[in-house]
């Protein structure tokens, strides 16, 4: 039995070639999952950023909203205040006090005589009542909605978990095609 050292010892060489192949492959292979794992947080994070800020530019978009709308009605009780401020100054003066009262009385008694002329407005009237009935359900179709996209928020958000989300929403939807059918009938 002969052995042939160099043939073995060539064919041992390959080996450790491939072998060494081999370990540069996993070691690369590891980087590129380690650089895939890395770029998945870092969007991942840039997602999640992004929704945040959205989702805090609603909210500061609501409350300048609300801010706005309460704004609105306080505008006419200060115009209303300042009547009152100078009815509260003549009240040591009771004499005038007792004039604004009355002029208010005679207004008041001119408005049945024109009460006469609404009998014929009646006509147009439950029109408006449709027109009234029509708004209050655009209102609360635009509440509805206004709700759904707060909902999907709180989802992106995590506030509230899917099934949750999906009940409610579903819930919601049903309601503003219920609100989009009586409008419809209205129209």
């Amino acid at each position: 039995m002969a052995f042939d050292l160099t043939e073995i010892m060539e064919k041992l060489k390959a080996i450790e070639g491939f072998a060494a192949k081999v370990t540069e492959t996993k070691r690369l292979a590891d980087q590129l999952a380690e650089n895939f794992a890395n770029m998945k947080l870092q969007i991942n994070k840039t997602i999640n950023d992004s929704f945040t800020e959205v989702a805090d530019q609603i909210d500061t978009l609501r409350k300048n909203m609300e801010q706005m709308e309460t704004v609105q009605p306080s505008s006419s009780p200060p115009a209303a205040e300042p009547a009152p401020t100078p009815a509260a100054e003549p009240e040591p003066a009771p004499a005038p006090t007792p004039e604004p009262e009355p002029a208010p009385t005679p207004a008041a008694e001119p408005a049945p005589a024109p009460a006469a002329e609404p009998v014929a407005e009646a006509i147009p009237e439950p029109p408006k009542e449709g027109d009234d009935q029509l708004d209050f359900l655009l209102q609360q179709k635009d509440r509805l909605k206004a709700a759904l996209t707060d909902l999907r928020f709180d989802y992106m958000r995590g506030y509230i978990p899917e099934e949750e989300y999906k009940t409610k929403e579903a819930e919601l939807d049903s309601q503003l095609e219920d609100l989009d059918r009586q409008i419809a009938a209205l129209k």
